[in-house]
């Protein structure tokens, strides 16, 4: 990660946006730099979250978010849109963790490890 930011800004503070070097991005991606965002918040002690990255040279994002906008997959789901592709997919996505720096953890690992390797392979995945 090449910087953290709050967004929208410092004073509101919605959410986190991290810059990711795209040298550091498999397979490789353009120029630009792809953002991760992680926003976090509880209501009534329920987390909602979403963790969701968007690489600007490719059209490609995804993420895994708890939140009630797909109640048929369950309270998380992982989304991806591929717009160069015209593809997109929501699946249903379960952490075994609860501690939110946890469940951050391992959907890192899940990101740069296994998805956006698999799904921006040359087969699609």
């Amino acid at each position: 990660m090449t910087s953290v930011t709050y967004e929208p800004d410092s004073i509101v503070k919605r959410y986190l946006c991290a810059r990711i070097d795209p040298d550091r991005v498999v397979p490789p991606t353009g120029p630009e730099s792809p953002t991760l965002d992680v926003e976090w918040r509880f209501v009534d002690g329920e987390p909602y979250y979403r963790i969701h990255y968007a690489d600007p040279n490719t059209g490609f994002n995804c993420g895994w978010h708890r939140d009630d906008d797909h109640p048929d997959l369950g309270p998380v789901h992982f989304q991806y849109e591929h717009s160069r592709r015209d593809e997109s997919d929501h699946q249903r996505a379960q952490f075994q963790k609860t501690i939110p720096t946890e469940i951050f953890w391992i959907a890192l690992d899940r990101l740069f490890e296994k998805r956006i390797p698999t799904l921006l392979s040359d087969d699609g995945g």
